[in-house]
């Protein structure tokens, strides 16, 4: 059948988050089970030739054009990756295209637009004139849920959560959870969702022996602080490094992003030893050399870079602060589950885990064990039974 991916970009193979976990599933649906995949992307790009897992890809262009194409092309299952910019002219069209079926698919957090930005962050923004007009806005929201309780919030973001109850055959969220906390925003019937995690990102991948593990904490993430909050791992490092048994272990951040210049702000004015900016990399080779992955993100859909470095024997630390956290890592197991904002224990179990080098080991080998569970053989499956449910 046919496969149409709508996604806000043009979808490139190497891109992270959406991008990619398009593609991937894309290649294999085709590859695996003979779907005809294409892509609908909003943001115009240079980049026309389709990608491998496409057989076509379109360009957005006005609501008439879209049904021409659909039409041509025959029809076929609508996949909208969602939060995206398409899905409301995309749901517009189900009246005018009896040909085709929606499925939604939720990325985030339910009620991550609530989210609070730090002050700290807000106010080095506003100061160095670094997208002041949504800061701002989000200095007064977060000023206005100090008078007025969170249901009034959440009644504002209803109206986006339930428009796919009315054009969607099915809305995919990331975990079993994610259900529960999308219905608390938009109450829906429990058989409009269904539960599919995200797929390995990696392939056929050289696991390293211990010993060629460098002394290293590694970071994969944009460096946006809404939702990513690595200021909150830099305050955490800094106490780390105030204990001389840890003089010979760095911090290694890589990515980029709106809030790199506080970061590496923060790192200079705090004189915080042993942190290395990357910058935009591949992350595979950082996660095949380090030892120990850091998560503090205030939210997540899934946290793609958890999973790939289990896939990878880097053993994660995380904050318990988003639906799926706990889902992928088992503590004490194949990673290290912190209560979310308890920074001090977050500290403690971490020099733990520094100081002890058979638990990371143990660990590492597990995290490439429970990995499997997130194979794209086994999370196609899943997509190719909804497919044929439908």
């Amino acid at each position: 059948m046919n496969l149409i991916y709508v996604t806000d970009t043009y979808v490139n193979p190497l891109s992270g988050g959406i991008a990619r976990i398009s593609y991937v599933m894309a290649e294999a649906l085709a590859q695996r089970f003979g779907h005809v995949c294409y892509s609908v992307y909003a943001t115009p790009t240079q980049q026309i030739t389709p990608a491998p897992a496409f057989v076509e890809t379109y360009h957005w262009q006005n609501k008439e054009d879209f049904c021409s194409w659909i039409n041509r092309i025959g029809g076929g299952i609508v996949i909208v990756q969602s939060p995206c910019t398409l899905a409301q002219d995309i749901f517009d069209c189900v009246p005018l295209l009896p040909s085709i079926k929606i499925v939604n698919v939720f990325h985030g957090a339910p009620g991550f637009e609530i989210v609070p930005l730090r002050w700290d962050i807000i106010k080095y923004r506003l100061c160095h004139n670094i997208d002041t007009r949504w800061t701002l806005k989000q200095a007064v929201l977060q000023l206005a849920m100090m008078v007025l309780p969170k249901p009034y919030f959440l009644k504002k973001l209803r109206p986006k959560y339930a428009r796919p109850y009315e054009s969607a055959r099915k809305i995919v969220v990331l975990s079993q959870e994610a259900i529960g906390n999308y219905q608390s925003i938009a109450q829906g019937r429990l058989n409009d969702f269904i539960a599919i995690p995200n797929a390995c990102s990696f392939d056929k991948i050289e696991i390293p022996h211990d010993k060629h593990r460098n002394k290293e904490i590694l970071v994969v993430s944009r460096l946006d602080d809404w939702h990513k909050r690595l200021s909150e791992i830099l305050y955490i490092w800094e106490t780390i490094q105030q204990d001389h048994r840890f003089c010979d272990w760095v911090l290694r951040i890589v990515g980029d992003g709106i809030d790199a210049p506080f970061y590496k702000d923060f790192v200079k004015k705090r004189k915080l030893a042993n942190v290395i900016f990357e910058g935009q990399q591949k992350p595979l080779p950082y996660y095949q050399q380090a030892s120990i992955f850091l998560v503090t993100s205030a939210c997540e859909g899934f946290s793609m870079t958890t999973l790939e470095a289990q896939q990878c024997g880097c053993v994660p630390v995380v904050y318990d602060s988003f639906p799926t956290a706990h889902e992928l890592v088992i503590n004490g197991k194949n990673g290290i589950l912190i209560k979310n904002n308890d920074r001090e224990a977050f500290v403690e179990n971490l020099k733990h885990l520094i100081l002890n080098d058979q638990l990371r080991h143990e660990m590492s080998m597990q995290c490439i064990e429970s990995s499997h569970r997130f194979s794209v053989e086994n999370v196609a499956t899943l997509w190719n039974n909804l497919l044929q449910s439908l």
